[in-house]
């Protein structure tokens, strides 16, 4: 052995990390291992939301906020995982601010995804996020860690909303943007996991190998004691007294597992591409138990690639967020929508319709197609209003039926969609899906100088329009079955010993089938504090 540790957290994004503050402090001597060469993991290219019922900074009501998680789980969930996440979600929340350093705010006045229409839902106080963190804290780790290049830079959801939102992009303040940015000050994703890099590596002084990823699990008598990493062109083997972690994402760029996994023909993301399913390998190779649950209604989002932006030598993949802003729908190959636009939750599900007559998912691709309206007040991906975006990556045209041809869809049927949908601009109203009714998607992509936020008609020419393609963001339908200490199941129903896993690295049974954001960080975070801890202590 090489070298021999209590504890090794693999992965630094909010599981992993969140794993060796409670070893720690538990008494461990601890080393994290990172694949990547930047530390923060797909938690640092997130928003940085952390979505906490009965969190200790606001008030809530407990069976309401079970009711809403229970809803979102759709019948999929794991009682006993569900219930500890819901307990010790806000214990590990309070305890990450009180020992760890962790400085959280709650994001004011933002809605649970489907209130006010399902149980339980609430008009505020569930999300935290962190506040702005200054990047020199970190030290020589600070060009070492991830900023993202997703959401906006340097500011808080209090702002990106004061602001307008997405769709509000030409009133934002992008001086003040550009100061912070320029100061390497952090909001969102990068900014908490700023907080909690910092409380491990700077305050606790955690040894961290990052260009070190594991190659092997090593086991003696069926029980985790070590892993192998390839590290400065050799490997080294390193010994784990108590436990090992696995906190290392899933499968989003591995596109056998993603295609058969999540039902989809093709499958992209918005992730590092570090993520090629090394849980799935590295468990497997050990006998360990997968478990899904229905691909339909997790996180993904429809998006696209421009040409020549990259992120770590791969091509960076984007959400398209337009098609909840005024004068903008979306179509499938008849030319027709089939979900209200605005909240992704009712149109990302629908994609994977499939016609058993002829054998075809009949809404995917889907087809983003928008007019000179759009144009004239809203940015489309990088482009303002009056830049012009190349025709070889947006298509334009004179009419919808001159568009339609030029992206596949039916000219007719795209015509008389668009004439429907403007037929209903008067009264704003979108009686075929409701667009425009749920607070969150009228926050996020609509204009609320509107009366409804995210209608308008589309009937001024040029039109434009795009294919789309599924973009995940790391939250996969398969994972590794653990049970409720962390601990990696065997297929033959009992744990693996001395294995742990957290994250998106474990299966999704304490969520179930559904999906709301901040929901992936919170299970991150908390059961890497529940493997840290029962490695230690066994509690």
């Amino acid at each position: 052995m090489h070298k021999e540790v209590d504890f090794i957290a693999v992965g630094t994004g909010l599981g992993g990390i969140s794993g060796a503050l409670a070893a720690h402090d538990a008494g461990a001597e601890v080393l994290i291992l990172e694949k990547s060469k930047k530390l923060g993991g797909v938690c640092a290219y997130s928003g940085g939301e952390v979505f906490v019922p009965c969190n200790h900074l606001a008030e809530d009501n407990t069976t309401d906020a079970k009711a809403y998680l229970d809803f979102l789980a759709g019948g999929y969930a794991d009682e006993k995982l569900a219930e500890k996440l819901f307990r010790l979600g806000p214990q590990v929340a309070k305890w990450m601010a009180d020992k760890a350093g962790v400085k959280w705010q709650v994001i004011e006045d933002f809605p649970d995804y489907y209130y006010p229409k399902a149980p339980g839902s609430a008009p505020s106080g569930r999300y935290l996020e962190c506040e702005l963190y200054d990047g020199h804290r970190l030290g020589d780790w600070r060009k070492l860690s991830y900023t993202t290049p997703h959401m906006p830079p340097g500011i808080s959801h209090e702002e990106l909303f004061g602001w307008g939102g997405l769709s509000a992009m030409m009133t934002w303040d992008f001086a003040t943007m550009g100061k912070r940015v320029a100061k390497d000050i952090r909001g969102m994703g990068p900014a908490m996991m700023g907080w909690f890099l910092e409380n491990a590596l700077i305050t606790r002084g955690i040894e961290c190998w990052n260009e070190a990823p594991v190659v092997e699990v090593l086991t003696e008598n069926g029980r985790a004691v070590g892993v192998v990493v390839e590290r400065h062109g050799e490997r080294i083997t390193v010994r784990a007294r108590k436990g090992v972690l696995l906190a290392i994402g899933g499968y989003d760029w591995n596109p056998e597992m993603a295609k058969h996994f999540e039902g989809l023909p093709d499958w992209n993301s918005m992730c590092q591409p570090h993520l090629t399913g090394d849980n799935i390998i590295l468990g497997g190779e050990l006998g360990a138990s997968l478990a899904g649950v229905p691909s339909y209604n997790l996180g993904m989002f429809f998006g696209y690639q421009v040409p020549g932006e990259t992120h770590d030598g791969q091509p960076l993949w984007r959400a398209s967020w337009e098609c909840g802003y005024p004068h903008a729908i979306l179509v499938n190959k008849a030319g027709e929508r089939f979900a209200d636009e605005s909240f992704y939750r009712d149109y990302l599900p629908r994609c994977h319709d499939w016609n058993g007559v002829d054998q075809t998912h009949p809404n995917y691709p889907p087809v983003l197609v928008f007019d000179q309206n759009y144009r004239d007040k809203y940015a489309f991906c990088t482009w303002f209003p009056g830049q012009p975006v190349p025709e070889n990556f947006l298509a334009k045209a004179d009419t919808p039926e001159e568009l339609a041809e030029k992206l596949g869809v039916d000219p007719a049927g795209m015509a008389r969609t668009i004439e429907r949908f403007n037929s209903f601009a008067d009264t704003e109203v979108d009686p075929d899906f409701g667009r425009g009714t749920y607070p969150w998607a009228a926050m996020m992509t609509g204009d609320r100088s509107r009366p409804n936020p995210n209608m308008g008609p589309l009937n001024k020419a040029p039109y434009y329009g795009i294919k789309l393609t599924a973009v995940g963001v790391g939250v996969n339908a398969v994972g590794l079955k653990t049970n409720d200490f962390a601990q990696v199941m065997h297929v033959r129903g009992r744990p693996i010993e001395g294995l742990y896993a957290a994250g998106n690295s474990a299966a999704l049974l304490d969520t179930g089938a559904g999906y709301q954001s901040g929901l992936s960080n919170l299970r991150g975070m908390t059961w890497g504090w529940v493997a840290g801890r029962h490695a230690m202590t066994g509690e």
